[in-house]
């Protein structure tokens, strides 16, 4: 797989690149950056960190072949060799001096948009792949860079599962399991209005439940911890680890699903394992436009299957309130 990263020297598109590079040292992965110079600087680094990783690929057992890093110009995306087969949106705008603030992922949308344009213009010179977006605020400019692009709707991911495990953490500390034990997706927005999935809340692989209060204290927990990551590290950081850990997870359930369908034994169309991710809608949970996060399985090509669970009031009502904020003025976004 070539996954090529727009946006591969920041913080969050360099250290997506090393971890991918880690779990995987078989991808090709190519950073694309206006900053050629630190793109060069990230791609040989890494290239020299993926000699430690050698022996350990995603499926468990030394590879046979290597990939390449590597940085290239955004204007040669038509001549790679391979053609992408994955693009990872990073690429954003300089983060408003209030980061730190819960309002943060709206304020960067006005910085975002000319930059998602312009992502927008230079996919336009290749074929259509699947683009896993992680610029805020990411159901926006999913949403936008569909609009602007006209690629299959199934082609686009917006990142979210960063929530999932924020969740897990909360639900851990306030039942004393182990957060690793714990299953409840997120789906709605990334942001404010986050919608745990507790009706699915599982523990150790049980059925589980959790008070009123316990679900309050975790929504705003998964709400909060963002930025209180940011203002004690710094306001141009990010939850990079978290971030680039669950990118791994995307990109895995993308080979396992892609190895599966070509599998005579397994099951067209790919992974049947639903993850919570955005990706825009046309009618499934009673929802004609914008993104939000919901249960999808994944094959080779992007979104195989959008599931449309069965909610309690609570879910469906937040989902709704969710769905209201990321298409508020959505001409704008």
């Amino acid at each position: 797989m070539h996954i090529v990263l727009i946006g591969g020297a920041s913080t969050i598109g360099s250290t997506v690149a090393d971890t991918l590079a880690t779990a995987d040292p078989t991808l090709d992965i190519t950073l694309v950056d206006p900053a050629t110079e630190a793109a060069w600087a990230h791609a040989v680094d890494i290239t020299h960190a993926a000699f430690h990783a050698a022996g350990a690929p995603l499926g468990g057992e030394r590879a046979d072949s290597f990939g390449t890093i590597q940085a290239a110009d955004i204007d040669a995306l038509p001549a790679l060799d391979p053609a992408p087969d994955l693009v990872i949106v990073t690429a954003a705008g300089p983060r408003p001096d209030d980061a730190t603030d819960r309002d943060a992922r709206d304020a960067e949308l006005e910085a975002n948009r000319a930059v998602v344009d312009d992502v927008a213009d230079r996919l336009r010179a290749i074929e259509s792949v699947p683009v896993l977006v992680l610029t805020n605020p990411i159901d926006r400019i999913t949403h936008r860079l569909w609009r602007r692009l006209g690629w299959p709707r199934k082609r686009f991911l917006g990142y979210s599962l960063s929530e999932t495990a924020r969740a897990a953490h909360e639900i851990g500390r306030q039942t004393g399991a182990h957060p690793c034990t714990v299953t409840c997706p997120v789906m709605g927005e990334h942001g404010e209005g986050i919608v745990p999935i507790f009706s699915k809340l599982r523990i150790d692989g049980d059925p589980a439940t959790v008070t009123a209060d316990q679900r309050s204290a975790v929504r705003e927990f998964v709400r909060r911890v963002p930025f209180e990551i940011a203002s004690r590290r710094g306001a141009n950081e990010t939850s990079r680890w978290v971030t680039s850990a669950g990118v791994v997870r995307v990109v895995r359930s993308m080979i396992d699903a892609g190895s599966t369908a070509r599998s005579s034994t397994g099951p067209a169309g790919g992974s049947r394992t639903a993850i919570c991710l955005s990706t825009p809608l046309d009618g499934e949970y009673g929802f004609d436009d914008g993104c939000l996060s919901v249960p999808v399985t994944l094959t080779a090509t992007g979104v195989g299957d959008i599931l449309e669970w069965e909610l309690t009031e609570e879910e469906t009502a937040r989902l709704a309130a969710a769905h209201e904020r990321v298409t508020a003025d959505l001409e704008l976004s």
